[in-house]
């Protein structure tokens, strides 16, 4: 399957590397919890907020950019569907 010249993929390197990031934001938000860093129930130290922080950060960028690039490419598929129709129409009617 081509389009414009470029060949799809199934999953393209950038949504690979979003998910990564997803995963990776996940283990810094879990990991303060996790490794037994932070002492139980006391409040929350430097490192356990900095890495909730920045975990928390990496989740929802990642979101973002996974979001953005599947409505980008939805809508490059209508607009593939809708030139194909309109092809087929000229075609028909000739």
């Amino acid at each position: 399957m081509h389009l414009g010249g470029l060949m799809r993929r199934l999953v393209p390197p950038g949504s690979l590397v979003l998910f990564l990031l997803f995963l990776a934001g996940i283990w810094l938000t879990m990991s303060p919890f996790v490794m037994a860093t932070q002492p139980s129930g006391q409040h929350w130290i430097a490192s356990t907020i900095n890495n909730v922080t920045v975990g928390s950060l990496l989740i929802v960028v990642s979101l973002l950019g996974i979001l953005a690039y599947m409505a980008f490419a939805l809508r490059d598929l209508i607009r593939e569907a809708q030139a194909k129709q309109e092809a087929d129409q000229e075609t028909a009617s000739s």
